[in-house]
């Protein structure tokens, strides 16, 4: 495996000089009066169309030569369109394919990248996730024994308490009945004077450090939601998108019934030169 050139990586990239040889010089102004025209034509054309009313062969006629003429003439200023777009397009097309083939490789390497560093920043995520259990196990560990420990002292005073009183009952001539209530009063009066276990606070480990910033750039982690579909049959109706090129499809290969759909045949006048 080669060594990471981390010098190459950190240090400056040399500056593109840019050299622009210039051929033609893309102006509208320069480019308008060849569309002049056309643009008189145009809006003859529609003046006349709007102003044209069908009512007789004649008329239908007329309507056809407006019609035929219009789409006639889109044919035309789209080949000269055309024409003159075409050098600057093949110039816009080589300059794209030659940058897609260079940033392929960085869009790769900036893929990779992410993927590596969301595979460290899930490592250490898991990690203090098992230290976080563990000193959450270790805290409730410790607060058991404590709690024990409490437990068995408050057992031996109350003990030594009821004892003591049930000595002294004694001494004094104190009936069985006598006795057993000094014992009780006595373990009451220990209970009211029982210590308290400290409460054990696991401690909180704190989560990786989210963002980290270069010289070049920097880089974070954030959360974001996001879904598989697991069963698309099951995804409620207001989240389906119909398939409306599958439904022309299906309609041109002779299909004339779909649920839910309604298919019917219009009449469209279609001109043509």
């Amino acid at each position: 495996m080669s060594k990471l050139n981390l010098g190459a990586v950190g240090g400056e990239y040399p500056e593109s000089q840019e050299i622009v040889e210039v051929g033609q010089v893309y102006d509208l102004d320069i480019i308008r009066p060849k569309f002049e025209d056309y643009k008189k034509e145009a809006v003859r054309i529609a003046t006349d169309a709007k102003a044209l009313e069908v009512k007789d062969d004649e008329s239908l006629n007329l309507a056809v030569m407006i019609g035929g003429n219009a789409k006639k003439i889109v044919k035309a200023i789209d080949a000269k369109r055309k024409e003159i777009i075409l050098e600057p397009a093949e110039f816009v097309k080589g300059v794209n394919a030659m940058c897609k083939m260079i940033t392929d490789n960085l869009d790769e390497a900036e893929r990779v990248t992410k993927q590596k560093i969301g595979q460290h920043q899930a490592r250490i995520e898991m990690e203090r996730r098992k230290q976080e259990e563990a000193a959450r196990k270790a805290a409730a560990e410790l607060q058991a024994k404590l709690q024990a420990e409490a437990d068995e002292a408050n057992r031996k005073a109350r003990e030594a308490a009821a004892k003591l009183a049930e000595e002294e009952a004694r001494k004094a001539g104190a009936k069985k009945a006598e006795i057993e209530a000094a014992r009780k009063k006595a373990e009451d009066e220990a209970r009211k004077h029982e210590i308290q276990a400290p409460t054990v606070v696991a401690p909180v480990i704190p989560e990786a450090q989210r963002a980290v910033r270069t010289e070049e750039g920097s880089a974070h982690q954030r959360k974001v939601w996001s879904y598989e579909v697991m069963d698309a049959a099951l995804v409620p109706v207001e989240y389906k998108i119909v398939n409306e090129q599958s439904i022309r499809d299906a309609i041109k290969m002779g299909v004339r019934e779909i649920t839910g759909v309604r298919i019917f045949e219009e009449t469209k006048t279609v001109f043509r030169t």
